[in-house]
């Protein structure tokens, strides 16, 4: 039966690219609108390797949401034959007079990384990820740089294509451990007896405070709506402590959050969840996150402030959390980025990579002042002192900028 993604236009242009050169190789084709890639994109992410912010819902859903606001869409897919085998979708802008591109939504993302078929994993050569790039150009679509960000050594086991062009390590690092053989109750079974005692025995506080304590998904418009606005207060506390205006209480993340979640009810691996830590009705803490097949990657949370906080809630909420996807047979389960230690008890700190790949002349020249900026900025997080000064000065002038407005 022919699959329903090879029909016109599609076919037209995959199979004419692999005519000229061969069905037993890579051959790019490139696309520059989400609705005609949709049908390869969900075809191939059925099978691919891919993390949670390469799913074609979540982009589409930024895309929606206007948080990404490229100037042009360049979308590269790699088929054999006509079966597409890896897509590099691009969202490219102009920048100090250059055309850049990125992963579309790595602005959002906690990790950029080339959705494939691991069959063709081999065959993604530097070389054969250069004539994707010269594809674009040859599309008369300017393209002068590709910066790629937060890239992990390899994802489920299966090697980043990415890094196969000269790289250096990020700013942070990216939370994640396997759970693979992992039982629930997982405090039990997998923490050392101290800290399973101090969870148990905040949620038993907890309890004595304000009443059962119990994680729960939102899966109705109302329950998203209490949950969403919970969040975004417990939030913009939060990041008020840090000198952090809350991005995610603008317009723009509000709708990518509460549409895409809606949209999302009722799957088994939605692209992205709310959870609730509640403690008799009130919500003490909340966590937001996305999958992609057997893996579980926790976006954001939030916590209460007052008495409540007194008891590890984050610690409570991850607890349920887990076992909660143990019983859905989530075999991974991430973090996010960001060095906090509160982190450590659940995951590990995993080193991700950033790439600058010139494509032009103007893209080699600009290169050196590219990896001096981002050196700078892992200097910085990486040395204690410089990272508690640096957060020192930000907190200042958010102060000052909240005073300006007030």
């Amino acid at each position: 039966m022919t699959p329903q993604w090879r029909a016109e236009p599609i076919e037209t242009d995959l199979s004419r690219a692999a005519a000229k050169t061969g069905a037993d190789r890579l051959v790019p084709c490139v696309f520059t609108d989400l609705e005609t890639v949709e049908p390869i994109w969900r075809e191939l992410e059925s099978r691919a390797v891919t993390t949670p912010y390469q799913r074609y819902d979540w982009i589409a859903a930024i895309r929606e949401a206007s948080l990404d606001t490229h100037d042009q869409l360049a979308m590269v897919v790699f088929s054999r034959g006509s079966r597409p085998m890896a897509l590099l979708p691009l969202a490219i802008s102009r920048k100090c007079g250059l055309a850049v591109g990125t992963l579309i939504g790595t602005g959002q993302s906690n990790a950029d990384f080339l959705p494939h078929d691991a069959r063709a994993n081999a065959d993604l050569t530097a070389a054969a990820l250069r004539l994707g790039l010269g594809a674009i150009r040859a599309r008369g679509i300017a393209l002068d740089l590709v910066r790629f960000s937060n890239q992990p050594a390899d994802w489920q086991g299966v090697a980043n294509p990415l890094l196969r062009f000269a790289h250096r390590p990020g700013a942070n690092n990216l939370y994640l451990t396997d759970l693979t053989g992992k039982t629930a109750p997982f405090i039990e079974n997998h923490m050392a007896h101290k800290r399973r005692s101090n969870i148990k025995r905040g949620a038993r506080r907890l309890e004595e405070l304000l009443g059962p304590v119990r994680l729960q998904r939102a899966e109705t418009a109302e329950e998203l709506r209490l949950v969403h606005e919970t969040f975004l207060a417990q939030r913009a506390a939060r990041f008020a402590v840090m000198g952090i205006d809350n991005v995610f209480a603008s317009d723009a993340f509000v709708s990518f959050f509460s549409g895409l979640a809606e949209k999302e009810f009722g799957k088994a691996r939605p692209a992205l969840r709310f959870h609730a830590l509640y403690a008799g009705e009130t919500i003490v803490a909340t966590c937001c996150g996305a999958f992609a097949g057997s893996h579980y990657s926790q976006y954001i949370n939030s916590t209460a402030e007052g008495p409540a906080a007194r008891f590890s809630l984050m610690s409570i909420l991850v607890a349920e959390l887990i076992d909660e996807l143990l019983g859905a047979g989530i075999t991974s389960f991430d973090m996010g980025l960001g060095d906090f230690d509160y982190k450590r008890d659940w995951t590990e700190p995993m080193p991700v990579f950033d790439t600058v790949v010139p494509v032009t002349l103007a893209g080699s020249l600009a290169l050196p002042v590219m990896d001096l900026s981002r050196s700078g900025k892992r200097f910085i997080k990486q040395n204690p002192a410089l990272w508690k000064l640096a957060r020192g000065i930000r907190l200042g002038l958010y102060r000052a900028r909240r005073l300006g407005r007030d």
